[in-house]
């Protein structure tokens, strides 16, 4: 899209500076169809009836959270962007979450009907094609580790087979299993957890939502069995997922002392490696690299590592945990007030989360 918007831009303007202020247009031109597409699917909050899970402005530093468990809600330094994901947790699942990918389309076609009628100079010019070149791109179907297109959501997704089916049947009960997870009511996570085994003993997303149960728990082995099997027989783009939370399993699993070590730890380093080859965002593996670090010793690596996960992680739960490595870093390091200092933040996100729990009595007996 950039090589195309480039070129097109180059095309339309006839001396050095029109392609320069043509290629700042150009350059805003893709962050407003970005946000128009984001602020499309936060609309169909009211048209569809699905449920917020994120959102993001901007980029940068994290100056504002207002997040729960269930939902992320943060503001960054630099407020160039936004980044919105919704989930349906009522049926029918599947047209809620197309008519959700229809409105962000919807937003995206409206941005760029009325940035080619405006076009009048350089910089609109560019803005224009960009905002169309955005469009077409968004319209490809295209499915990844962790993202879905436009295009697919709206062009595949009403033809999938039968196994997305059982997923979007299965999404309200799963999506009861992980809220009650991630609110530390591990009573009622449990019994959806049971429901779930019985009813849907085979479907990933149901294994994914058990393991995030057993996590919750603390019973990391329980959890690492299942995601193994995740593992297998899956597409790339689901294996990927699936490899990078067993990665995290698995150190978890030895940080409890329920796994030897160095099997641990080895099964951690292969699943980062495999995660990354088919396609998991690298960036999205530092809290597992630091915990990797920190199990064998390396606490400086542990201690960068884990600061720049808990810096970029948004999910409220996820940097509880890198705050409790980065916490237990410090600990192994003898600095045991920069880690009460830590785990004081980590508390205050999820003080009832097994890693922090236990790392607040280990630090506890240290000192």
């Amino acid at each position: 899209m950039t090589m195309v918007t480039v070129a097109a831009v180059v095309v339309a303007e006839r001396s050095v500076a029109g392609v320069v202020v043509g290629l700042l247009g150009a350059g805003a031109g893709t962050l407003a169809a970005v946000v128009a597409s984001q602020v499309g699917l936060l609309a169909s909050v009211l048209v569809s009836g699905v449920t917020v899970r994120r959102v993001v402005v901007g980029i940068g530093p994290r100056v504002a959270d207002w997040s729960t468990p269930q939902r992320v809600v943060a503001l960054r330094a630099v407020p160039i962007m936004v980044s919105v994901s919704v989930r349906a947790t009522r049926t029918p699942v599947r047209v809620r979450i197309w008519v959700s990918a229809l409105c962000a389309c919807a937003f995206e076609v409206t941005l760029a009907v009325f940035a080619v009628v405006l076009a009048s100079g350089p910089f609109t010019r560019g803005f224009a094609i960009a905002a169309v070149a955005s469009l077409v791109l968004s319209l490809v179907p295209k499915r990844t580790a962790t993202t879905m297109s436009t295009g697919w959501l709206l062009f595949r997704l009403p033809w999938a087979g039968a196994d997305v089916a059982r997923q979007m049947d299965a999404a309200p009960a799963i999506g009861r299993a992980i809220e009650a997870a991630q609110a530390g009511d591990l009573v009622t996570a449990e019994r959806m957890a049971a429901h779930l085994r019985e009813t849907y003993p085979d479907l990933r997303t149901a294994l994914a939502a058990r393991i995030s149960v057993l996590e919750a728990q603390g019973r990391y082995a329980e959890a690492m069995i299942l995601a193994v099997k995740l593992t297998t027989d899956a597409p790339a783009r689901e294996s990927a997922t699936a490899f990078a939370a067993l990665a995290g399993l698995a150190c978890a699993t030895v940080e409890a002392g329920q796994v030897d070590a160095e099997v641990g730890l080895s099964t951690a380093s292969q699943a980062i490696e495999n995660a990354t080859t088919l396609g998991y965002p690298s960036y999205q593996l530092n809290g597992t690299r630091a915990m990797v670090e920190l199990l064998r010793g390396n606490l400086k690596e542990a201690i960068t590592l884990a600061r720049q996960a808990a810096g970029t992680c948004d999910d409220l739960l996820s940097r509880a945990d890198d705050l409790a490595t980065l916490a237990r870093a410090h600990m192994a390091a003898g600095d045991n007030r920069t880690a009460r200092e830590v785990l004081h933040e980590a508390e205050k996100l999820a003080k009832w989360r097994p890693r922090v729990a236990n790392t607040r009595t280990r630090l506890e007996v240290a000192s």
